[in-house]
C-alpha cells in the first residue's frame, strides 16, 4: 500500500468504535486507476450510491472521492484504489444514526502482477462447499461483509484452482469469489441474476450494456456449467478471465470470450457475429 487517507487526512487508522470494524457496516469500491484516471468512474459512483441509499448512508459528494482518488494514486502509473465507508457514529450498539455522515477510507495499492497471462491462458476453478446467504435487501450492493468471500477463498487455498464458484442456498450459481461469471451456450451470454445475494459488479453491468439482446440474466443451475461452451468470469481489475476448468468440467477458451476480451481491450464496438 503506498497511501491512506482517512477522511481527507493521511493516516491508516481508525477509531476502535468505528461502525465498518465492528459491524461491517458500510460499503466499499475498487477501482483501477491508470495516470490518476479511475476507470468507469460514474458506474462506480452510480453503484456506490446505490449501495448507500440502500443501507442509510450519506454519500459524500464525488468530486470529494475523486479528489482522495488521485491524491493516493499520484505518481503511480497503474494503481488498484479502494474506497471504503463505514457509517459514522461512536456509540456501542446495532442502532444506526438516522442519515449519518461516512467515515471515508481510501487506499493505494500495487497493481497486481499477471493480470495479462490470466487473460491469456485462463484458470481452474472449483465449485465451493460454501453456500451463500440469500439477503434480498443487500442484494447486488458491494457491502463490508465479506466473511463468506474469505471462507470461501479458504477452501481452495490447498487446490489446484485459482477460483472458486459460489453457489447460493437453494445451489444457483452466483459468482466467481472475487468476480462475476458469464456462461457462454449457442453463442449467446447467461449471467446469474443478483437480486437475492451477490454484487453487481462494474464490469458485468459494462458487458450486459455492450451486448443488450445477447445477454440474459436467470437463474442458473449447475447443470449449465457443465453444458455451457464457454465459461470466463470479470471484475474491474482483472478484466475478462476465461476458465478452463471448474472441477473435473475442461473448457477451451474460445471465440466468444476471446471476441469479448478484444472488445473490452480496444473499445471497439460488440461483434456482430459470434
Amino acid at each position: 500500500m503506498f497511501e491512506c487517507l482517512v477522511n481527507g487526512e493521511i493516516s491508516t487508522f481508525v477509531t476502535t468504535t468505528n461502525r465498518g470494524l465492528n459491524y461491517a457496516d458500510g460499503l466499499f469500491e475498487t477501482l483501477l486507476v491508470h495516470n490518476g484516471r479511475p476507470r468507469r468512474w460514474q458506474a462506480h459512483m452510480d453503484r456506490l450510491g446505490a449501495g448507500c441509499e440502500r443501507i442509510g448512508l450519506v454519500m459524500p459528494p464525488q468530486v470529494v472521492l475523486l479528489r482522495e482518488v488521485q491524491t493516493v494514486s499520484a505518481g503511480l502509473v497503474d494503481s488498484v484504489v479502494k474506497i471504503v465507508l463505514t457509517r459514522d457514529g461512536q456509540s456501542r450498539g446495532y442502532m444506526p444514526v438516522e442519515n449519518s455522515n461516512c467515515v471515508r477510507i481510501v487506499s493505494a495499492h500495487i497493481y497486481p502482477d499477471g493480470v495479462t497471462e490470466l487473460a491469456r491462458v485462463g484458470v481452474r476453478a472449483r465449485i465451493c462447499e460454501l453456500r451463500l446467504a440469500i439477503q434480498p435487501a443487500l442484494g447486488g450492493i458491494k457491502h463490508l461483509n465479506r466473511l463468506e468471500q474469505v471462507l470461501a477463498s479458504a477452501e481452495i487455498r490447498e487446490t489446484d484452482a485459482a477460483e472458486g464458484i459460489l453457489l447460493d442456498r437453494e445451489n444457483h450459481v452466483v459468482s466467481a469469489i472475487s468476480a462475476n461469471i458469464f456462461l457462454v451456450m449457442e453463442n449467446r451470454l447467461l449471467t446469474p441474476r443478483l437480486d437475492l445475494c451477490g454484487v453487481r459488479g462494474v464490469l458485468r453491468g459494462h458487458i450486459l450494456a455492450g451486448f443488450g439482446q445477447r445477454c440474459e440474466q436467470r437463474r442458473i443451475l449447475v447443470d449449465m456449467l457443465l453444458e455451457a461452451d464457454e465459461v470466463f468470469i470479470c471484475n474491474s481489475v482483472r478484466g475478462i478471465v476465461p476458465l478452463t476448468a471448474i472441477d473435473d468440467r475442461e473448457y477451451k477458451i474460445g471465440p466468444v470470450t476471446r471476441e469479448l476480451q478484444t472488445w473490452l481491450l480496444e473499445g471497439t464496438s460488440a461483434p456482430s457475429t459470434w
